[in-house]
């Protein structure tokens, strides 16, 4: 996989809003967040690091790492690593490119998440469902995020 050419359109500073749902870590609340996507070691993987900021000040933080996935069918598999302020050991998370949207399932023991980067211009969607234990996913959060600076 030559993932700077799948990531191209993702790399960069991105701002915006989230609306995030209630939850056993934290109450509903808006919030502002800011993302960063670039390529390092030699554009063999993706590093992304992210900040949410409440109206209180609290924040939460996570730097993430994405690879390609060689046990993947095609080149559009994914791997990815998130580290988070809550200090969670992280499994790696395992999605796809689906067109321009890049979909990911990150499973832990309390269950699983699912994630989705949507590019439409100038613009990024960013999704999370949750599926704690044997319920069904519902909505975590919804982003809507505007690019700051470019590659």
């Amino acid at each position: 996989m030559i993932l700077g050419e799948r990531f191209w359109d993702l790399l960069g500073n991105w701002s915006g809003v989230e609306e995030q749902s209630a939850s056993p870590w934290a109450p509903a609340a808006r919030t502002r967040a800011a993302l960063t996507f670039k390529l390092d070691l030699g554009g063999t993987v993706v590093v992304q690091d992210y900040r949410q900021v409440r109206d209180d000040g609290a924040e939460f933080l996570a730097h993430g790492v994405f690879l390609g996935d060689a046990g993947a069918v095609d080149d559009a598999g994914v791997r990815w690593w998130l580290f988070d302020s809550f200090g969670n050991a992280p499994e790696p998370g395992r999605g796809r490119w689906a067109g321009g949207a890049l979909e990911l399932v990150r499973a832990t023991p309390r269950g699983s998440a699912h994630h989705r980067f949507e590019l439409d211009g100038g613009r990024l969607a960013y999704a999370i469902d949750v599926a704690l234990g044997d319920q069904e996913a519902v909505p975590f959060l919804r982003g809507r995020y505007e690019r700051v600076s470019g590659h």
